[in-house]
């Protein structure tokens, strides 16, 4: 034996391997633990292990193919032992054959395992010490594992080895085959040491033969001096190594042979002599037996016990319904009268009375008979108490039998890994409790009683935890079936294993099995695999991607991914989503709006700058025509002047409305619903989107003259806008005069239809269901969001209308808008100004604007009528009307750096409130909130750029008539 040796025992069972790697290292043996095939390969390739004690029976390999990965796995000579406790007979022919050692069968004593391995340790001797080389030996023994034993550790030496089960075996395989040397035990069936070392001895060919008797039970002098009278060349004491056996094979091998002889009368008393040593043992064995039977008896009265408790906690499911029944049996079977079980429940005592007859009435049963100080310090000794006892005061002694009416009392101490658990008191009227063997009892049924009691605390904790874990699992259970978002849990792959609901049509069944990356959408995968990896990283990660739900349509998902772990692995993934489609959607809208609103504010600021020089062209351009009018009737000029002028007029005018359109679209922001001209608003759009139309259709107008609807000015013709432009991208280029775009209004009952068709490709039906769906686009990546229709959708809604449509494949689509009249309690957005209204009196006029061209075009037009100051600081008007200047019209813009219109007028209004109220607003546009709001509470009047001169005149002269 050597210590650095190292063992790996290869076995599922943890108590098998802990109680072999116990014995084991007791002899100084390093150990090895595997539970598994994977495990004990890695071991083999990394430590190197000696000997190696193999289960036929893993969880993940097979024994007999797992004995040759090992042996490759080993650089050195390796002995592998087959360890199983079910061995049949083919199976033993399949250990030798794959490459195992021997087999040890199970269950094995360790003081039998040890010898037994060392006896297998690899290191044969050397050539010196292997004196049996050539030379067969024949080794008897009725013990199969000594046997084997003796057969390894003398086959090591260089011995053929034959073995037998007796001597009556041995003598047939000698006389067979004469063998060089016999070794064999004593005592033997058929044929003992002792005959066979005689028959041997009367045998002329044998009697020189070698014969060694090897015993562990006839250790005595004469036992050797019998032998050797017998013919035997000497009788040793068997030892695990087999020390003394070699020694004396190899000295009365290397020896000369001496030949023995027996005469008659000396073999008959070497029978009798070898009689009565027989019957000695027989007698030896007896009482060993005597003494085992009885221990044995023992034994099964506590395993009786054992058996009784666990069928009793496992029937009633309560420890004390258990402990009544099955020790009042055990007290039966036992012959005691009565007893009780004292139990510790923290620092109280709870007595129970236990007996064959009943529960026992002895009075002062729960103080122990009022001496309950002495049946705690047996507890705490761990130490059986015997009454009567010499270590008790006879009264004392005299005083507890008296009052439990017993003869004798044992009390036995019940102790448990965490310490004192109660006592066992047993009462006997006609036994004597006192014996040791009883006392033996009484402490094993006490160590039953301890495990028991164990095992049902543990059993109702675990009857507890199981109960916490059910809660447990059924919340869990209605949390996430209860739960708003999708929660999944996923294999390694990706492989749906679970998820807590569906969106119709689809089914669980539909999912379970299915891998989750085909449900994404193929452009989100990497982000989705991305994510999926970080989890099975052991990281949790967020991720924000694109699948198809239920019914196919694209739906935003929104979550997070976590590991599943099961010990140090991680088996899957838990993914929890929520369906943010509609948070999408609202993001989208916002940046949407929030673009459209950028647009509507640089829209705004740009109409208002072209709005105030084109009033000084268009002012100036009236002003011009009527001076070259009058002035062609006074004299000659060029035939094409006034023509000239008047184009540009007209292209003034265009611009006018460009302009116009913009600011319609400038508006996103206002809410404000009023009644709305329809058409004219269908005008603005087409305007705006002329450049996309005019290359691909014809545009065909079909206005019924319908009212006024209630609708929010702006959002209708972001609507219109939305199903123009998609209407001349459903039309393929190319076929201008046979493609048509057409646009028309029809009153049908209370609300406005209108209309918006084309020549185009159509809808297939399968796109159909999902027009209005958010996100979903038939477009190209880069030109469509799946939004315009979504968003008009909810426009449309919002303003109480409805939008539908009607297509067909290869011949077109049609919108339709559904919208409410106005009621008589609208009033129109815009009103119009009469144009002709002479001046009665001549008046004093001042124009405030930052725009000198307009201002002095103003002055200009209006000094025929009136006395007109223009002035380009809002600052100086102040200072004017401050210093006493008053007027009876003040012409003033509203949007002006420094100080607003509005501005003026609070301050004007401060000053005096009449010239206040003689203010007239002239506006390139209201594209501030401030502004928005200040016309929509001002009473005063106002007049948008580019205006028109007449309408202008009228309304100042018809300010200053009304004074």
């Amino acid at each position: 034996m050597s210590s650095t040796t190292t063992i790996m025992v290869v076995d599922d069972n943890e108590t098998t391997r802990r109680l072999v790697k116990s014995a084991l290292a007791r002899h100084g043996y390093s150990v090895l633990e595997a539970a598994d095939g994977r495990t004990a390969r890695e071991l083999m390739a990394r430590e190197r292990p000696r000997v190696v004690l193999q289960d036929l029976m893993l969880p993940d390999a097979d024994g007999f193919q797992l004995v040759g990965e090992l042996r490759k796995l080993a650089s050195t000579d390796v002995t592998i032992l087959a360890f199983s406790g079910f061995v049949s007979k083919l199976d033993e022919a399949r250990v030798s054959a794959v490459g195992f050692d021997d087999i040890i069968p199970k269950p094995i004593a360790p003081s039998r395992l040890v010898p037994l391995i060392e006896a297998h340790l690899p290191g044969p001797a050397s050539s010196s010490e292997r004196f049996g080389t050539g030379r067969r030996l024949i080794i008897a023994d009725d013990d199969p594992l000594q046997l084997k034993l003796a057969s390894f550790r003398l086959g090591r030496l260089g011995f053929d080895i034959e073995t037998v089960p007796d001597g009556a075996a041995a003598l047939a395989a000698i006389r067979r085959k004469k063998p060089d040397a016999v070794v064999s035990d004593v005592m033997m069936p058929e044929l003992d040491g002792f005959g066979l070392a005689m028959a041997l001895r009367q045998d002329p060919t044998l009697r020189a033969l070698p014969l060694l008797l090897v015993t562990s039970s006839y250790v005595e002098s004469s036992d050797r001096q019998l032998a050797q009278r017998a013919g035997a060349n000497d009788l040793v004491v068997r030892t695990p190594d087999l020390t003394e056996v070699i020694e004396l094979l190899r000295t009365t091998l290397t020896g000369p042979s001496p030949s023995t002889t027996l005469e008659p009368n000396e073999l008959t008393e070497l029978e009798r002599e070898r009689n009565r040593r027989v019957f000695r043992q027989l007698e030896r064995q007896v009482l060993l037996n005597t003494g085992l039977a009885k221990r044995c008896s023992e034994l099964a009265s506590e395993l009786t016990v054992l058996t009784g408790l666990s069928e009793a906690v496992l029937k009633h499911r309560d420890v004390d319904t258990a402990l009544d029944e099955a020790l009042a049996a055990c007290f039966d079977a036992g012959g005691v009268t009565a007893g009780a079980l004292y139990l510790l429940e923290g620092s109280n005592l709870r007595v129970r009375s236990l007996g064959s007859d009943g529960k026992w009435r002895a009075g002062g049963l729960e103080t122990f008979f009022d001496r309950e100080p002495l049946l705690r310090s047996v507890m705490s000794s761990g130490k059986a108490l015997h009454v009567p006892s010499s270590d008790l005061d006879p009264e004392i002694n005299a005083e507890l039998l008296r009052k439990a009416e017993a003869n004798a009392l044992l009390v036995v101490p019940v102790t448990g890994q965490q310490g004192p658990q109660g006592a066992l008191l047993m009462a006997a009227r006609v036994r004597e409790l006192e014996e040791a063997d009883w006392r033996a009892f009484a402490t094993g049924v006490a160590s039953q009683i301890s495990q028991v009691l164990t095992l049902a605390r543990a059993y109702a904790d675990a009857e507890a935890a199981e109960r916490k874990a059910a809660d447990h699992a059924s919340l869990l259970e209605a949390v996430v079936q209860s739960a708003p978002d999708y929660v999944a849990q996923l294999d390694r792959d990706g492989v749906v294993q679970f998820i807590n609901r569906v969106d119709p049509p689809r089914t669980r069944e539909d999912l379970i099995g299915k891998n989750w990356f085909e449900l994404v959408a193929p452009d989100q995968r990497e982000t989705a695999r991305a994510a999926f990896a970080k989890a099975l990283g052991g990281t949790a990660s967020e991720f924000e991607i694109q699948a198809s739900g239920g019914g196919g349509d694209p739906i935003w998902f929104q979550g997070r991914m976590g590991p599943v772990r099961r010990g140090a692995h991680i088996t899957g993934i838990v993914m929890v989503a929520r369906d943010v489609t509609d948070k999408k959607q609202t993001e989208m809208q916002l940046m949407f709006a929030d673009r459209m609103a950028s647009v509507g504010t640089l829209a705004a600021g740009v109409a208002h700058e072209i709005n105030n020089p084109l009033a000084a062209v268009i002012a100036n351009l009236d002003m011009a025509i009527q001076d070259v009018v009058d002035l062609g009737e006074r004299a000659q000029l060029p035939i094409d002047l006034v023509d000239e002028l008047r184009d540009a007029r007209n292209s003034s005018d265009r611009v006018r409305e460009i302009v116009r359109d913009l600011k319609l679209f400038s508006r996103t922001q206002e809410e404000r619903h009023g009644a709305v001209n329809v058409e004219k608003v269908i005008d603005s759009t087409l305007r705006m989107a002329w450049n996309e139309v005019r290359h691909r259709a014809r545009v065909v107008k079909q206005y019924g003259n319908v009212p006024r609807v209630n609708a929010n000015e702006s959002r209708l013709g972001q609507v219109l806008l939305n199903l123009i432009v998609n209407a001349v991208q459903a039309i393929p280029e190319g076929n201008y005069e046979g493609n048509q775009i057409r646009i028309g209004t029809v009153l049908e009952g209370e609300q406005v239809i209108i209309r918006v068709a084309d020549t185009g490709t159509g809808i297939p039906p399968e796109v159909k269901r999902r027009m209005f769906t958010p996100f979903f686009t038939t477009k190209p990546v880069g030109v469509g969001t799946g939004l315009g229709l979504a968003i008009s959708h909810r426009i449309v809604t919002a303003m109480g209308g409805t939008i539908t449509f009607d297509s067909e494949v290869g011949k077109g689509t049609e919108f339709r808008i559904a919208l409410p009249i106005a009621g008589p309690q609208v009033q129109p957005v815009t009103t119009k100004l009469p144009t002709t209204t002479i001046a009665t009196r001549r008046g004093k006029v001042l124009v405030i604007d930052d725009e000198e061209s307009l201002g002095q075009a103003i002055r200009r037009y209006l000094s025929q009528d009136h006395e007109v100051e223009a002035v380009t600081s809002a600052r100086v008007a102040l200072d004017l009307i401050a210093g006493g200047a008053r007027y009876d019209v003040i012409l003033c813009d509203l949007m002006m750096p420094q100080i607003t219109g509005m501005e003026v007028h609070s301050t004007v209004e401060k000053l005096d409130p009449k010239q206040a109220a003689r203010i007239v607003f002239v506006s390139g546009g209201a594209f501030t909130e401030a502004a928005r709001s200040f016309f929509e509470t001002t009473t005063n009047p106002r007049i948008e750029k580019p205006f028109d001169l007449k309408t202008l005149r009228h309304l100042v002269n018809e300010l200053i008539n009304e004074q």
